[in-house]
């Protein structure tokens, strides 16, 4: 399926979700994790995203399928990060599983998109 612009993606769509909600999650974490865990596990959201974003952009398959790579990589970053948090007790068990299993759908979502173009 054509899109006429990445936010029609729904794996856009589903990462932007998980990106709110990593902000709205990590807004109750330690202030002394302002410059930590914060910031990276927010960098890693964003760049899920905004990865899709510049893939989607990019005109062969060779290059959109390394910008979707890059953004396959952040999730499983996040979900690293996300796991952190949880060891920490900066968020619950059931935030975490909610944030791996959107991260999970992301993956899920992408590997499809690069298995597609690669195929050509």
């Amino acid at each position: 399926m054509a899109y006429e612009d990445f936010t029609e993606m729904p794996v856009w769509k589903a990462a932007f979700n998980l990106l709110l909600d990593v902000y709205k999650v990590t807004k109750s974490y330690p202030a002394d994790e302002r410059f930590g865990l914060t910031s990276d596990t927010r960098r890693s959201a964003n760049s899920i995203v905004h990865n899709i974003a510049e893939g989607f952009g990019r005109f062969e398959a060779k290059d959109k399928t390394r910008f979707y790579k890059v953004s396959r990589g952040s999730a499983y970053e996040l979900m690293s990060q996300i796991l952190v948090a949880q060891a920490l007790s900066y968020t619950d068990e059931a935030i975490k599983n909610q944030l791996i299993q959107q991260c999970r759908k992301i993956i899920n979502d992408l590997n499809s998109l690069i298995k597609t173009l690669e195929k050509g």
